[in-house]
């Protein structure tokens, strides 16, 4: 935990934001000149001249309202509220990269159209269910400093090793529906692919709008309506998944992935650039995935089976969200791959 996070922090019991830290064990990382604006020489922790952040790996952080106390282990924050259900593992857990593969930025930018890499800059970014930290990582890339935040310790620490080299990248263990956050304080809150999973989407959403400064923007991404045989067959699946185990899980998990490999990945590749067989491949299950490795669509599948959709969004009903909640300039574009989803963005008054 870097100390520039006190700056958004709040406890998540009694909403107080007068933490205080107490530290038991720091490291000192290495950052450069060039990684800082010369207003920022008096970031706490930054020693400009030595050329080192100082990181905070174990401590706590005391509510001085309510007396709660969060531990800091892992160098990450868990400040989620004693009894809340963190949710199930991950498959991703495992997935590891380091931004050099183009098919993930390139669908990073699919995910968040219209914005492009320039209008990152100088931004502050909240992640919300940030999974294994892609979202930050490559917001942190185009000049913006990420608070990413997941209830799932699997997620967290995945997200803390994937943005390990991202000074501006912090990771907090936490729950949207009790934010260790304060109101008002990001220029941008991104939430891609989290709310259909939630109980209460709408709730969900409307606790985004509050996180978000005057100007600045909520940006989310939901699965729309569904049918089909295909639809049925992986609602079928999830319903079989939840009496799973993990390594039961993983196996199935591994199984459908070969499956996809052999008889919609591979045709997809195979075809994807010759007329009139480009546009029937783009009808077979979760084609568009043929780019990622292996052991990559393994963990997709494992989360989608193990984690269950509750609500299927229209387009109308987010962008009626939006309205609701006064946002201004709303965008929400429809994106079809195999399946209808849509993206939302708005700015708020």
């Amino acid at each position: 935990m870097r100390y520039r996070m006190l700056e958004w922090l709040a406890c998540p019991a009694c909403r107080c934001e007068d933490l205080t830290l107490e530290t038991s064990r720091t490291r000192e990382l290495t950052t450069y000149h060039a990684s800082w604006k010369a207003s920022e020489t008096g970031v706490p922790g930054l020693d400009h001249d030595g050329r080192t952040l100082t990181d905070v790996v174990a401590g706590a952080l005391h509510c001085t309202e309510c007396s709660q106390i969060y531990a800091i282990t892992d160098g990450i924050p868990r400040m989620v509220i004693e009894g809340t259900e963190t949710g199930p593992a991950s498959g991703h857990r495992w997935t590891r990269f380091e931004g050099k593969e183009p098919e993930y930025e390139a669908n990073f930018a699919d995910m968040t159209h219209p914005l492009g890499p320039r209008e990152y800059l100088g931004l502050s970014v909240l992640d919300v269910g940030c999974g294994y930290g892609r979202t930050a990582f490559y917001a942190a890339r185009y000049g913006a400093e990420v608070l990413a935040l997941d209830i799932s310790p699997d997620a967290v620490a995945s997200a803390a090793e994937n943005c390990a080299s991202m000074p501006r990248v912090h990771v907090v263990q936490g729950d949207l529906y009790n934010p260790p956050l304060r109101t008002e304080a990001f220029d941008l809150v991104s939430c891609l692919g989290v709310i259909h999973h939630l109980e209460r989407p709408k709730d969900a959403f409307d606790l985004l709008a509050r996180l978000v400064k005057s100007g600045g923007r909520l940006q989310t991404w939901v699965y729309g309506p569904r049918g089909g045989t295909v639809a049925a067959a992986a609602n079928a699946l999830r319903g079989a998944a939840q009496t799973m185990d993990d390594e039961a899980l993983h196996s199935l998990s591994k199984s459908i992935s070969s499956g996809l490999r052999l008889f919609s990945h591979t045709p997809t590749r195979l075809l994807r650039h010759t007329p009139v067989m480009k546009q029937v491949v783009t009808h077979l299950p979760a084609h568009d995935h043929h780019k990622w490795p292996f052991e990559v669509v393994v963990a997709d599948v494992y989360d989608r089976l193990r984690v269950p959709v509750t609500t299927w969004v229209t387009g109308e009903e987010l962008e009626r969200w939006y309205v609701d909640q006064g946002f201004a300039d709303i965008q929400v574009s429809r994106r079809v791959r195999n399946a209808e989803s849509f993206r939302g963005l708005g700015v708020r008054r």
